[in-house]
């Protein structure tokens, strides 16, 4: 249903939820979400000119949550990196016969955002997801 990139996205949120208020390093993110880590810097660059992570280089440095898990919603994760665009207002055309169905997809499309923006990560990040290494 959502890009691999909105996935991405979303994950990684949850991992840094999970970890909130520490900060965590993208390889570390990378690793635990299965999230491959050039992919994953990409990501992480429209989540911070979001505003919804901050990130420090170097010791002590990190990528962080900008605010509490409980206040960043999973819409505005998915608005940072692919915004969910509403079909009534894509200023086309419409093709004849199609209304009915284009009413009924962005209806659907409507419940879809207000779930999102009605759950935030500390609803969905419950425990830190912690990669297992061999010894």
């Amino acid at each position: 249903m959502f890009s691999q990139t909105v996935e991405y996205a979303l994950r990684a949120m949850c991992q840094l939820a999970a970890e909130a208020p520490d900060a965590c390093t993208t390889q570390a993110i990378a690793e635990n979400t299965r999230v491959p880590a050039a992919y994953l810097a990409k990501v992480l660059q429209s989540l911070r000119r979001a505003g919804l992570i901050s990130s420090r280089r170097g010791v002590g440095g990190g990528v962080r949550l900008a605010k509490p898990p409980k206040k960043i919603n999973l819409l505005e994760v998915i608005n940072a990196v692919e915004p969910l665009q509403r079909s009534l207002d894509g200023g086309k055309r419409p093709i004849a016969g199609l209304a009915p169905l284009n009413s009924k997809l962005d209806a659907m499309l409507g419940l879809l955002q207000k779930g999102c923006a009605s759950t935030s990560l500390a609803d969905v990040a419950a425990k830190p997801l912690k990669v297992k290494r061999a010894r």
